[in-house]
């Protein structure tokens, strides 16, 4: 009876846990530019050091608006 109830403890944390995660939005996208020589790239995070944040957030790995959606000014 002892392992019954630690496998139901068990089975109760990894269901919480899905669905705590479940409800995380996916992390927005942005264009960064290069200090060095200006060279663009669509990312997530920054790419590396020497990189900044040139426009976003963005929805998409195109870093393109979403039609239909209305962006912020």
């Amino acid at each position: 009876m002892k392992n019954w109830n630690v496998h139901h403890r068990v089975l109760a944390a990894a269901l919480l846990a899905g669905t705590v995660s479940a409800g995380a939005a996916p992390a927005p996208w942005f264009w960064w530019e290069s200090k060095l020589d200006g060279q663009r790239v669509c990312a997530q995070f920054m790419p590396e050091q020497g990189w900044r944040k040139a426009e976003g957030p963005f929805r998409n790995a195109q870093c393109q608006p979403v039609r239909g959606a209305l962006q912020p000014r």
